[in-house]
C-alpha cells in the first residue's frame, strides 16, 4: 500500500476503493461505552485511538497489495473501441429511463438512506427525462448465499425491470449487497464465522467492484470497511458505471489522481477527525473533482449508441450480422436477426441453472441462416469468430465444430489464437479437432501435437482435458506409445469426474491397440 502522508498530529491511512485490488482496510472495535469518569473515558478513548492508529498502520504496510488494471476483470487486456456501456446511463438515448435493482443477502439490505444516495448521485449526472427508479430485488437467504461466488448470486437472482407497459424501456442496472465472509464460507461448516465476536473478525479479501464485460454490475461487498464509508464506496463504483475515470491524463488505472475526488482510488481517515468526535473521512473525498466533471459533461455530449440496448436485464449489443446478448457471466450468439423473445428465452435459461460455478458460459445460435446465401453466412460466421470478446469466439467455435463446419472452426481457432498467443482454451480446441476430426482432410497431427502442448504449458500441465488432448494429437501422430503415457497423466491430473474418466479410459483402450480416437460433434 502507499502509505502517502504520515503525522504525529494527523496520521492518515488508506482504504482502496479499487475494483481489482487485495484489500486495504480494517474493522476498528467499537469503543467502551461504559459509565466512568469523565477523564479516564478520554484517556481510554484516547489509547483507543492509538490502537486504532496503529492497527491501521500495521495492516497497510502488512498488505502489500499487487495493483491490476481495473480491466483484468474481463477477458481481453483492453475494452474494446465498441464497449461503451457507460453512454446508455449518461444519454437519453436510447433509454429516456432507468431502473436500478437493488439484490440483497440476508444482513446485507441498504437503508433507504443509501439508495437514496445512489439515486441522487445518478440523477445528477443521467440524463433519464423519464426517471430514475431504483427498486428493491430479492433479498437472498443467507443458506443459499454461503460458499456461492457473489458474480453466480447476481446471475441467478437478477430480476430485471418492472413490467410498464406504457413506458419506454429503460436502462438497467444491479447492485448487489452480499456478504463477503458468508460467500467466501464453506457450506459443510455453518455458522462457524457467526460465532466468533466481531471485534476479532478480520474483513474479508473481497472489495466493492465494478465489472464492466460482459454485463456492467457493481458488487458491493457490506463487510468490507468501516460503515461509515460504504455509501461513498457505492457512490464511487457508480462513477465507474458511468464511464470514470477513462481520460488518458490525471488518471492512473481508471483512477483520479486527485487524492480529494471521489474516484480517487483510496479514502484517507484522519485520527484527528476522530480524536474531535467527528467522521474520519476527509469531507472533500465525497465529491467528484472538476476533472471528472468534465469529463462526464464531455462524455454526455457523444452521440447516442446504435450498437448497445437493453431489453429488460438483458445487454444487446449488435454487430453486422450478429447479436450478443449478455447477462451475469453469460453471453449468448445469435447469427441472424434476434427478437425480444430471444431474450426472455436467454433470460429463462440462464436462471433455470442450476451451476453454482462463477466461471463465463458462452452460447451460440445460427439462426435463420440456412435459408440465406452461404457465402454471406460464412463471412458473419467468421467475422463473429474474430469478436474482440473472447467468449464471442469461443461460442462460435463450438457452434461450428457441432454443426460440421470445420473449416470454420479450425479458422476461427486460429483467429482467436492470433488475437491472444496466451488462449490456452483455442489451442486445445485446434488441437483437438485436428486430432480427431472425422473428415480426414482436417485432421493433422503434427499440428495437433503442436497446439496441444502448448495448452498444455500454458495452463502449467494443471488442466486434465488439455493433457487428454495431447494424447489424441499423438495417437493422430502415430506415436501410441506417447499416446497411452499421456492418457494416464490426464486420468491422474486435477481429479476428473466418473463420466470424464470412463471416456478416457474408452481412449486409453484405443491407444493401446495403436487406434486412434474419433470424435463425433
Amino acid at each position: 500500500m502507499d502509505l502517502r502522508r504520515l503525522k504525529m498530529q494527523n496520521a492518515e491511512f488508506p482504504i482502496n476503493l479499487g475494483r481489482n485490488r487485495k484489500l486495504d482496510s480494517f474493522h476498528a472495535p467499537e469503543p467502551n461505552r461504559g459509565t466512568m469518569p469523565m477523564r479516564a473515558f478520554t484517556a481510554a478513548r484516547f489509547f483507543a485511538s492509538c490502537i486504532l492508529a496503529a492497527c491501521g498502520l500495521f495492516l497497510a504496510g502488512c498488505a502489500s497489495p499487487q495493483p491490476v488494471h481495473p480491466q483484468a476483470a474481463t477477458n481481453d487486456v483492453r475494452l474494446p473501441d465498441y464497449w461503451k456501456p457507460h453512454l446508455l446511463y449518461l444519454l437519453d438515448s436510447p433509454h429516456p429511463r432507468l431502473c436500478v435493482e437493488a439484490d440483497a443477502v440476508e444482513g446485507c439490505v441498504p437503508g433507504d438512506a443509501t439508495l437514496k444516495k445512489l439515486r441522487d448521485f445518478l440523477s445528477t449526472h443521467c440524463d433519464k427525462p423519464g426517471g430514475i427508479d431504483v427498486v428493491r430485488g430479492k433479498v437472498i437467504r443467507r443458506s443459499a448465499a454461503r460458499g456461492v461466488a457473489p458474480e453466480v448470486l447476481a446471475r441467478k437472482y437478477v430480476t430485471g425491470p418492472p413490467d410498464r407497459a406504457a413506458a419506454p424501456p429503460p436502462a438497467f442496472l444491479c447492485v448487489l449487497f452480499y456478504d463477503g465472509v458468508l460467500c467466501d464460507e464453506s457450506a459443510a461448516a455453518p455458522g462457524r464465522f457467526e460465532a466468533m465476536a466481531p471485534r476479532f473478525r478480520l474483513p474479508p479479501p473481497r472489495n466493492p467492484c465494478t465489472t464492466y464485460l460482459p454485463y456492467p454490475l457493481i458488487y458491493m461487498n457490506m463487510r468490507y470497511g468501516p460503515k461509515f464509508t460504504r455509501d461513498v464506496m457505492l457512490q464511487h463504483e457508480a462513477g465507474h458505471i458511468l464511464g470514470l475515470v477513462n481520460r488518458t491524463n490525471d488518471a492512473s488505472g481508471h483512477h483520479c489522481v486527485d487524492p480529494n475526488c471521489l474516484m480517487h482510488n483510496t479514502i484517507d481517515l484522519r485520527i484527528s477527525r476522530l480524536l474531535l468526535g467527528r467522521n474520519p473521512m476527509d469531507p472533500r473525498q465525497k465529491q467528484l473533482c472538476q476533472k471528472c466533471l468534465a469529463e462526464l459533461a464531455e462524455d454526455s455530449k457523444q452521440p447516442p449508441l446504435t450498437n448497445l440496448c437493453f431489453v429488460g436485464p438483458v445487454l444487446v449489443r449488435s454487430e453486422p450480422g450478429y447479436h450478443v446478448l449478455s447477462l451475469p457471466g453469460r453471453a449468448k450468439v445469435i447469427v441472424g436477426e434476434y427478437s425480444e423473445q430471444d431474450c426472455r428465452d436467454f433470460a429463462a435459461a440462464v436462471w433455470a441453472e442450476t451451476s453454482s460455478f462463477a466461471e463465463e458460459q458462452d452460447t451460440a445460435t445460427l439462426k435463420d441462416m440456412e435459408m440465406g446465401d452461404p457465402a454471406k453466412t460464412n463471412e458473419i460466421i467468421l467475422r463473429a469468430g474474430a469478436d474482440g470478446y473472447k467468449p464471442v469466439r469461443y461460442a462460435m467455435t463450438e457452434v461450428c465444430w457441432k454443426g460440421g463446419l470445420f473449416a470454420n472452426a479450425v479458422e476461427i481457432c486460429r483467429q482467436s489464437i492470433l488475437l491472444d498467443a496466451m488462449d490456452d482454451w483455442s489451442c486445445n480446441q485446434l488441437a483437438w479437432i485436428k486430432a480427431t476430426c472425422p473428415d480426414a482432410s482436417f485432421r493433422d497431427g503434427k499440428e495437433a501435437v503442436s497446439a496441444a502442448s502448448k495448452a498444455c504449458e500454458l495452463t502449467g500441465w494443471k488442466n486434465g482435458d488439455w493433457i487428454d488432448t495431447l494424447a489424441a494429437a499423438y495417437a493422430e501422430a502415430g506415436d501410441f506409445k506417447r499416446a497411452v503415457g499421456f492418457e494416464e497423466q490426464a486420468m491422474r491430473t486435477g481429479n476428473p469426474p466418473e463420466s470424464d474418466q470412463k471416456e478416457m479410459r474408452d481412449r486409453l483402450s484405443l491407444y493401446k491397440q495403436s487406434q486412434p480416437f474419433r470424435d463425433k460433434p
